[in-house]
Formats: structure tokens, sequence, C-alpha cells
């Protein structure tokens, strides 16, 4: 559909194209939203890694919320726009493609980033072949036609592609292996870890009841229903322990949950989310498949014990009983809730295993998960 509505984008669109002032740097980026998530908070810290420069960000697809607007629309030397109006309606959607690739195509030395959208995948085959286009991949979904599979169809039109996690680093080989793709778009795939704020280590309260706490979003992927069940466990068996969660999960808790738990809501101040972790004793996670999510990294980062499940993303880097309890279960939920009750019951009875990974946890980060490299190797990426 793209190639028919050309001639008649060339035609009406073009001039307008043309009349539009140039981006001084070429530096373009489409992102999916603006609303509150682990990716978005990433997509900040990419941009805020040349803040000293300028650039010109457009968000493709209807944020469900404004909780990051500000955040990003008040980046130093960003000037920001939100398209998803010309995206989201398929009829404008076939014509607006042509309109930004006809822009982007007149800057000699554009570099063209896309991140969880599909507007930048439908833009590469009609972008000049010597500009930079560079796909920051999040995860990989495992048949779930997710990022991969718009990434499969395009992998001749990108200069790089960016993880940063080596899970989803290793079923990207696999995947061009599988498709007979040549090893030269293999040697494309760059490996880029983010960080986090490291601030010193706050003084925690270990005694009972412990803290869990869950942040993030729900969906299929995150199993709730299972949360639900751990909750409604350590409800059973008395195990002292208070649940908080902080999220757009609201909707997928059950009602006894919610009765027993402190529910925080979405939270997009950082310090104030910083505050919650450095509450909390121990954060759950028990999803199906995902890299290593930031959500991990930032609870690690103030000493948190993450009880998760042992994906390969997650055990790329955490070691049970070192810095994390893993449950070493996946498939099997009925196996998953009941590791899981019983990592927390241990935590409840062992202090001093508990204060051991705890410490663990924050020393891992603070050596790991900090920034400096990750803003180093974007700004290369970007101004060399």
């Amino acid at each position: 559909m793209l190639w028919i509505t050309y001639p008649f984008a060339l035609l009406f669109l073009y001039p307008f194209a043309l009349l539009k002032k140039k981006n001084p740097t070429g530096l373009f980026f489409f992102f999916d939203r603006y609303a509150i998530g682990g990716a978005q908070r990433i997509h900040l810290d990419i941009l805020n890694s040349i803040d000293d420069t300028f650039k010109q960000v457009f968000f493709t697809r209807k944020s469900i919320n404004n909780k990051l607007k500000d955040e990003f629309f008040s980046i130093s030397n960003t000037e920001s726009s939100d398209i998803h109006f010309w995206c989201d309606n398929l009829f404008f959607r076939l014509f607006t493609v042509h309109y930004f690739v006809f822009y982007i195509n007149r800057h000699k030395k554009a570099h063209v980033f896309g991140a969880n959208s599909t507007f930048f995948y439908d833009m590469l085959p009609f972008l000049k072949r010597h500009l930079s286009t560079i796909e920051l991949l999040h995860n990989f979904t495992f048949g779930k036609r997710g990022m991969e599979f718009f990434g499969l169809a395009n992998y001749k039109f990108l200069t790089n592609r960016i993880v940063y996690d080596s899970f989803t680093l290793s079923n990207i080989e696999k995947q061009y292996l599988e498709y007979n793709i040549e090893k030269k778009y293999t040697e494309r795939i760059l490996f880029i870890e983010p960080g986090v704020d490291i601030q010193p280590l706050q003084e925690k309260d270990f005694s009972l009841p412990l803290k869990i706490l869950y942040a993030g979003r729900g969906g299929p992927q995150k199993r709730i229903h299972l949360i639900n069940e751990i909750v409604k466990q350590c409800i059973n068996e008395n195990i002292p322990v208070n649940f908080h969660f902080a999220g757009t999960m609201q909707d997928e808790l059950s009602e006894l949950t919610k009765q027993y738990s402190l529910i925080h809501g979405e939270i997009s101040d950082k310090k104030i989310m910083y505050k919650l972790y450095n509450n909390a004793n121990i954060i759950l996670l028990v999803s199906a498949y995902e890299g290593f999510p930031m959500f991990i990294k930032e609870a690690m980062a103030c000493g948190c014990v993450p009880v998760v499940t042992a994906l390969p993303g997650n055990k790329m880097h955490l070691t049970n009983e070192e810095n994390a309890l893993l449950i070493n279960a996946i498939e099997n939920e009925n196996e998953v809730i009941k590791l899981a009750v019983q990592k927390i019951k241990l935590l409840t009875n062992d202090t001093y295993l508990l204060k051991k990974i705890s410490g663990n946890a924050y020393d891992y980060a603070s050596r790991r998960f900090t920034k400096t490299k990750f803003i180093k190797e974007y700004r290369i990426l970007f101004l060399s």
C-alpha cells in the first residue's frame, strides 16, 4: 500500500517536506509513546545522554497516560512532537510515512533511531541507504508477533540493531540463523546495557512483616494472576509480609489482593519510586518471558531482594541465594506459586540470609548497573 501511495505523496506532500526547516544535526527519534513504563525510562536516558545536542523526537502511538510527557518534552535541545493522530489512522499513515521520509532524506548525514514504533519500520524501505538507521529491540516475544517480527522483515534496511540483554541477543542470532540471514547482518547487532541511578545504600528495616513490592504493568507476560495466588497463600499461611503494588496492573489484581495490599498506583516521579524501593525488602516478579527488566535493576540498586522466575535473562545477572532467590519453574504455574511462597517464607525465617542477599544485590548493582558506560556508548553512536 505504501508503494501505491508514493506517487501521490510525491506530488502533493514533497513540496511541504521541502519547506520544513532542516534539522541541523540530523538526529531523529521515533518512539511509540510517552506513557509510563520501563522502556520509556530507557528512551529518556538515551535522549538525556545527548542533552547537549539538538534532536527531533516523534511519538507515533497514542499514549494511555501523560505520566512521562513533561519529562520527554522538557529535555534540553529537544523538539518533541506527538504525531500519533497521523500514524494511528491507516489512511493518513499511508501518506505521513512518505512525508517524514521526504523530510529526513533531505539530510545528508541523518541518524534515524526507532524503538517500539512500527511507523519507524514503515519508513525504512524508503529512506536513503547511506543514512544511519538504528533500532532498539527491548525483548524477544517468542512468536507473539513482537518487534523482532517487524525487524525480521526489515533487517536489510537497518544499520544496527541494539539489544540490552544477552538472552534477546542469542534469540535474534538464532532467528537470523533459522531464516538463513547472512552473517554480516548478525554482526550489525550491538549490545548496550542500560544503567540505573545508584544512590548510597540506606539502612533498611529488616523487621517483620517484610515488605514485598511489585511495580510495572500487567498483561499476559507478567502473570499477575499468579501473584494474586501467591498473596492468597501468604495470607492463608499467616506469613508475616505486606504486599505493595505500583503501576498499571490494578485491574488484574483480585479483590483479596487489593484488600490486603497497599496500592500506590502509577508513579512517574523517580524520587518517589526510589523511596518505595528503599522501604521494600523483596521484589516479586513471575513473568513468563522477558529480558532483564529495569524494575529488577532499580530495586537491586536499593538493596531489595529479587524473588523472580529463573528466566534466562534474569540468570544473566542473578545467582540463587547470592544476589536473588530464583524460582526454578516457568511454565508450570502451580509450581511457580508454590516455589514463590517457599522463597518468601524462607526470607521471613532467615534474617541472616535476607541481609546477605540484600547487601549482595546492592553491591552487584553498584558494580554492573551504572549509567556511565551506557551514556558513553550512545554518545559515540550518535555523535561520531
